[in-house]
């Protein structure tokens, strides 16, 4: 059966709602970009919807209206509730469900942007949009658990990557240290990034940190010559960055996030917060989990064999799917939702 899905997501990309799937995979080649990619591959017709549309329920509505989804999939909590709103009160087909991506905890993001307003508030919507959404579908063990106390059942399907072999690398910088770290992408306050960079003060001159993706300005007085930021590189210069690395870095304390998938696919070891993450990983088999990065950097810096076992155990234990392997657990979820009758509402 031909099925339609629009993506509703809150971001403000002009690009992102007049781009092609084929478009937005080549931006952004993970999460909803590679999903809707792969869906599309898989027969699917995908449509987009970012926010200046998405804000505007009446335009959303008239949206909805000419591309008649069978599933509207809303990604970001600003807009989430909208396709509700506008199945009952302004659109006339009413036929779809909405689905919602609920990949972090809002009010934690809004907090550390805005303070406890933000935080209460989003913590508030959250909630909101958990419990009225059709369906929900998490990557987050952590956050799955939350929502059953809510009563939300959420579907768990979780990040993907696609295999590195074959992959284009470019020429990039070349890392330098005798041991080198990598962290690549956001690098927001709420990641726990800062606490990072400080430690490198407190490690050997000749083990160095290598950050990918977009700077941040809070970051900037911690830049030294064993703490670097390398900026916005394409796909394959981080890729020649990363085959470089002798171990890879994840700060927040999620136990979701795109970097695990991608960095479990280049087979080295993995240093991570010790909190949320051993819902996914086995702290001292398969991954290093610590409170202090120093110490933590030190024993894999000066334990080549720790690193090795945490590695191969990883490769082990940790099944990481492909993007079109996502897909189609997208799509099986999907197709069994739509068979099931909608409460009226």
């Amino acid at each position: 059966m031909h099925r339609r899905i629009l993506f509703l997501s809150s971001t403000r990309h002009p690009w992102f709602a007049s781009q092609s799937a084929a478009e937005h995979f080549r931006n952004a080649p993970y999460s909803i970009d590679a999903i809707g990619y792969n869906l599309e591959k898989r027969g699917w017709t995908v449509g987009w919807c970012g926010w200046k549309a998405g804000r505007d329920p009446f335009r959303l509505a008239r949206q909805i209206d000419e591309f008649q989804p069978d599933v509207i999939y809303t990604y970001g909590a600003m807009l989430s509730l909208h396709p509700l709103f506008c199945r009952r009160f302004l659109c006339r087909h009413k036929n779809f469900r909405v689905v919602h991506g609920w990949d972090d905890e809002y009010g934690v993001i809004w907090g550390s942007l805005i303070g406890w307003p933000g935080r209460i508030f989003m913590a508030w919507l959250e909630k909101r949009i958990v419990r009225n959404s059709d369906a929900v579908v998490t990557l987050s063990r952590f956050l799955q658990s939350k929502g059953r106390r809510w009563g939300v059942e959420s579907e768990f399907i979780p990040n993907g990557a696609d295999p590195v072999e074959g992959m284009s690398v470019a020429d990039g910088p070349r890392l330098d240290g005798a041991f080198n770290l990598v962290y690549t992408g956001d690098k927001a306050r709420w990641k726990g990034t800062e606490a990072l960079c400080a430690a490198m003060r407190n490690v050997p001159s000749d083990v160095k940190l290598w950050f990918t993706g977009r700077d941040e300005a809070y970051l900037r007085p911690y830049a030294s010559a064993n703490c670097r930021f390398l900026g916005w590189l394409s796909k394959p210069e981080q890729y020649a960055v990363m085959s470089q690395a002798d171990a890879f870095v994840v700060t927040a304390d999620q136990d979701c996030n795109a970097k695990l998938q991608e960095y479990l696919r280049w087979k080295k070891p993995i240093l991570g917060y010790d909190g949320r993450a051993n819902l996914f990983f086995r702290n001292g088999r398969n991954a290093l989990l610590v409170r202090d990065w120093a110490d933590g950097i030190r024993q894999l810096a000066g334990n080549p064999s720790l690193c090795a076992a945490l590695a191969e155990n990883a490769a082990k234990d940790i099944e990481v799917h492909s993007w079109a392997e996502i897909a189609g657990q997208f799509e099986s979820f999907f197709n069994r939702l739509c068979a099931t009758p909608r409460s009226a509402g």
